[in-house]
């Protein structure tokens, strides 16, 4: 599921700001992508350290697994798939790579 969530975050990336506004069905599509994508990668987390979201984010950092650094694109990332239908859709359009790189960083080195 992980890729197929993926690909459907990839689609937004693939056309103009303008188009992504405007079309609801590629919207939605996105939003399913982002929304997926989150719940595998969290899924993960929580199968490795037994806790989920912001408090799992935090103990990554401290034990090493993602650097310290990170720590607020993931808070973002957790933000955003928690508000999806109430962040604006310029900024949402403007996250779309940072969300797929982190997430996929996160769920690639996370080993348990």
């Amino acid at each position: 599921m992980f890729w197929d969530n993926y690909r459907l975050i990839e689609l937004g990336t693939k056309v103009s700001l303008e188009e992504f506004i405007n079309n609801k069905e590629l919207k939605e599509k996105v939003k399913r992508g982002i929304r997926g994508l989150y719940e595998d990668v969290i899924n993960e987390v929580e199968r490795c350290i037994g806790k989920r979201d912001e408090e799992a984010i935090w103990d990554l950092a401290k034990s090493g697994k993602i650097s310290p650094n990170n720590i607020q694109e993931f808070l973002d990332i957790i933000y955003i798939a928690k508000n999806i239908d109430k962040i604006d859709d310029i900024i949402l359009y403007g996250m779309l790579v940072r969300i797929m790189e982190d997430l996929e960083e996160l769920y690639i080195n996370l080993k348990c």
